[in-house]
């Protein structure tokens, strides 16, 4: 009879395993709080067959299963207890992240399943999740999460975050380089100009995010290339200077969305211009600034008034620039940093403040660079990137405080880089994309956190590309249009996300 209890007992535990009742890693007693199986009961956290007390003998003192008689008893399992404490031992079976990768603002599910738990945590500051066989996870960046079992037994699993991917969208309809692209106020993106066959174009076409497809539109009235594109705020655009195979231009244009056709200005630039900048004040005129006439670089700067349809001089520059970046900062004043003199790449910069109609150095970049990438961040200051410095690119990076007016190396990228783009995302970071090092053109893309100053590598391009356009569209996706790999030019856009 002795031997048949002990020999019940241990067929109810068995039972009781296999619905999922998991025993204690020491006493191998069933855990509980407030349920345990038909007949048994919970008494003390612990199950216990009806009729027996906590240590697991007969509550009425008679003999129990596995040790002597007694109140409380001397513990009905006691037989079974050393066998079923190392059979269940505490194990992880299985710990998983699905899906392992994912992208900025999405989820990853953590899984697992584990045996003899009396305790259960996930750090990253997650904490117990005892009763639990899943977690939800939403990391910002690639996390490594470890899953602690009784405090001695632990599994991880990692989930990478990208940055973002390249996916191809539409194939635009002339394959160019040394273009520009511009968003309309109702979300399509224009494309206007730049080389296509190793010869400037007329051709412009529109690209509708809510299709994915480009289609011709109106052409400019002449060739261009090296260019510059301002969405006005009525929603035309200006276009102005460049050169047409032959000559620098000083003729601008107006495109006009309404009508997807283009007409010539009022009047002309007060000299002709290419690889000059243009920027929006805030005051709603456009300054023009810098480039080559053909002949000479230029220090000259004018303004175009869109009431009027015509260009103005304006105070000129310190320094012969081209192909510099100007960007118009929260004070209003434009920085106009870097390019080239004719002799030199410049590390030099200069503000055009509109209110004195004049141009006043600021701080020195810590390199001389050209054909770079100078982007407004959220915080106020300037992302410089990359870019030429004689016969070498650049992988070096540096900000520029407004309030300081000096700016301040920080990491550099992986990779030289010039020609590329550089695109504000709308989660504050910076794609940098293509562009070329003199040994190649490249695939690859970079994000810049302003968080950390530092870069981080994302997905990469279908094809190198340089002398491409990067436009930010309203759904946040970035349009990749045109360029080169010094061979063929790129009809195939992409779109990163």
């Amino acid at each position: 009879m002795r031997n048949l209890v002990a020999i019940v007992g241990i067929f109810v535990m068995v039972h009781i395993v296999a619905c999922g009742y998991d025993p204690h890693p020491i006493s191998g007693k069933l855990p509980c709080t407030s349920h345990c199986p038909n007949g048994y009961v919970c008494t003390n956290n612990f199950c216990y067959l009806t009729g027996t007390g906590p240590d697991g003998g007969p509550s009425s003192g008679t003999t129990g299963g596995g040790g002597a008689a007694g109140t409380g008893g001397t513990a009905g399992m006691d037989a079974g207890d050393a066998s079923y404490s190392d059979a269940l031992a505490p194990t992880i079976s299985n710990f998983t992240a699905e899906p392992e990768s994912i992208l900025t603002g999405q989820s990853s599910t953590l899984s697992w399943s584990v045996t003899g738990a009396t305790s259960l945590s996930i750090d990253q500051g997650i904490g117990s999740v005892m009763g639990r066989n899943s977690q939800q996870v939403t990391p910002n960046q690639t996390t490594t999460y470890t899953l602690t079992l009784n405090d001695s037994v632990s599994a991880s699993v990692t989930v990478t975050v990208l940055n973002g991917i390249f996916t191809v969208t539409g194939k635009m309809v002339t394959p160019r380089d040394s273009h520009t692209a511009i968003s309309l106020q109702d979300g399509r993106v224009l494309i206007v100009g730049g080389v296509a066959f190793n010869q400037p174009i007329a051709s412009a076409e529109i690209y509708d995010p809510n299709t994915g497809t480009f289609a011709a539109t109106g052409n400019m009235t002449v060739e261009r290339q090296y260019h510059t594109m301002t969405l006005l705020p009525g929603g035309k655009v200006l276009i102005t200077g460049g050169f047409d195979g032959s000559s620098d231009l000083a003729s601008a244009e107006l495109y006009d969305p309404n009508t997807g056709t283009f007409s010539s200005t009022a009047g002309s630039m007060t000299v002709p211009r290419s690889s000059h900048v243009a920027a929006l004040l805030q005051n709603g005129l456009v300054l023009i600034a810098g480039g080559w006439d053909g002949l000479t670089g230029l220090t000259s700067a004018e303004l175009y008034d869109p009431k009027t349809g015509k260009f103005a001089p304006t105070g000129g520059m310190e320094a012969i620039r081209q192909i510099p970046s100007a960007t118009v900062l929260p004070s209003g004043q434009v920085l106009v940093a870097g390019g080239y003199d004719g002799a030199d790449d410049l590390a030099s910069a200069e503000l055009y403040d509109p209110k004195s109609a004049g141009f006043l150095s600021t701080g020195t970049m810590h390199a001389a660079r050209e054909t770079h990438t100078a982007t407004l961040l959220g915080n106020g200051q300037v992302l410089i990137v990359g870019g030429q410095n004689g016969p070498e690119s650049l992988a070096s990076a540096e900000l520029y405080d407004p309030s300081a007016g000096t700016f301040t190396a920080i990491a550099s990228m992986t990779l030289p880089r010039d020609s590329h783009t550089a695109t504000l995302l709308q989660n504050g970071m910076v794609l940098i994309a293509g562009g070329e090092n003199f040994t190649s053109t490249l695939a690859s893309a970079k994000v810049y956190d302003p968080a950390t100053a530092t870069f981080a590598a994302t997905g990469g391009m279908s094809v190198p590309r340089q002398g491409h356009t990067a436009t930010l569209l309203p759904n946040g996706q970035v349009l990749i249009a045109g360029g080169f790999d010094q061979t063929i030019d790129f009809g195939p856009a992409e779109l990163y996300q």
